[in-house]
């Protein structure tokens, strides 16, 4: 066997441990990070690809230096700002002091000071539990210190208020760092002690790297674990409706909130994915459930009284009025009416990715399979196709990493 074939042999050993260990799911897209990871590792342990494998599986320390270097630690300061107003606005009048808020897979800490500064500033009793399964992960967070471009998203305003200057380098004020605490935890285990009282979990843009089994399980832990009026805000690429029906999306404003459904039955909800609702307008396109702004629009049998200005739309305006018709179809759990409505906002725009997107999540949770993965494909060849011609603002502040991810685990 060559070495190149070890090599695949020993990435394809290791990427299933760590499904098992982390939830990491072999995604085609991390492959060639893991298989870089390897190597290096390898190297500095000064071990041959299939030595270190061993060593993985007896010395926690080495698992933990590798799990440090493949797991995806992309934030930002107050990323999606309609989540944040909707948690200042919406959701911490209601909570009693002392607020304790659960930032779940914390990455290098943007997140967790996000919300410490909205307990700052509206002077509230509180403090944040920021975990993470990577140590340097929370080494950083610890730290509390980023240069100019990790604080994308912090007003000049706020720069001012919580931030001292280091050199190159902004460091979090005390008032604020002293609100953060951080903690070691993989989201597979039980939560950690500290976290039971917490009544808001922000769990954002990790969901999609874990099976729809260990969601469910995770979900369950906080349904079973947290008190029921805990406020969950998740990722708008996780579908949260295919793992657990425990929860149900609230409209706040230009967000969703999730919180523990009652115990009577209730009709699933379809929590959409940030790509599955409809273009707003031209060039907007909304969110379900943690998704790009979220629109609450007429049910589609009321899209004919709009008024005079629907009987012969604009291609443009007929979008607008499908992708409302859609989301209300989704909202209402109508997913056959959602597929009719986005099958045909795609045919209007056959190269946008995000239509495509919205149709394959729609079939998806309508049961059709088979349709959907071709939706997906044909979203991921616009992607493609778009390259660098590709605006940025019709994603809502996503990336196009993020939606290629998306779709390569969809197919």
């Amino acid at each position: 066997m060559t070495a190149g074939h070890v090599l695949e042999t020993v990435v394809d050993t290791v990427a299933e441990l760590l499904n098992l260990r982390i939830g990491l799911r072999p995604d085609p897209t991390l492959r060639g990070r893991l298989r870089r990871a390897i190597r290096e590792e390898a190297l500095r342990h000064g071990q041959d690809p299939t030595a270190y494998v061993e060593s993985l599986v007896a010395d926690g320390g080495v698992l933990q230096s590798l799990m440090n270097q493949v797991t995806v630690q992309e934030t930002a300061f107050f990323r999606h700002a309609e989540q944040f107003e909707v948690l200042a606005h919406d959701v911490l009048p209601d909570v009693a002091a002392p607020v304790r808020i659960w930032s779940a897979a914390c990455s290098n800490g943007q997140e967790a000071y996000s919300l410490a500064i909205l307990l700052e500033e509206a002077g509230l009793d509180g403090a944040v539990i920021a975990t993470d399964l990577s140590t340097a992960a929370l080494e950083r967070t610890a730290a509390a210190r980023y240069n100019r471009r990790e604080l994308a998203g912090v007003s000049a305003e706020r720069l001012a208020q919580h931030f001292t200057r280091d050199g190159d380098h902004w460091v979090v004020d005390p008032p604020v760092r002293n609100r953060v605490k951080t903690l070691h935890h993989n989201l597979l285990d039980p939560l950690p002690r500290d976290v039971l009282g917490c009544q808001v979990v922000f769990c954002r843009n990790v969901l999609i790297y874990l099976t729809p089994e260990q969601v469910r399980r995770f979900l369950d832990r906080i349904a079973d674990d947290l008190a029921p009026s805990t406020t969950l805000f998740v990722g708008g690429a996780e579908t949260i409706w295919q793992a657990s029906e425990r929860f149900e999306a609230l409209r706040r404003r230009d967000a969703f909130i999730y919180r523990r459904r009652d115990a009577a039955p209730v009709r699933r909800t379809a929590t959409v994915t940030r790509a599955a609702s409809s273009v707003e307008t031209t060039t907007r396109r909304t969110e379900r459930t943690e998704r790009p702004r979220p629109v609450r629009t007429p049910r589609p049998r009321d899209v004919s009284s709009a008024g005079p200005a629907s009987a012969s739309p604009s291609p443009q305006g007929e979008i607008a009025v499908l992708g409302k018709a859609a989301q209300a179809a989704v909202a209402e759990g109508d997913f056959d009416a959602a597929v009719i409505a986005f099958r045909k906002c795609a045919y209007l725009q056959p190269h946008d990715p995000l239509a495509q997107l919205h149709l394959g999540l729609a079939l998806e949770a309508a049961g059709d399979a088979d349709a959907a993965k071709r939706a997906f494909a044909a979203s991921r060849r616009a992607l493609a196709e778009a390259g660098d011609g590709l605006s940025m603002e019709g994603l809502e502040g996503y990336t196009v990493a993020e939606l290629i991810r998306l779709l390569d685990s969809k197919r």
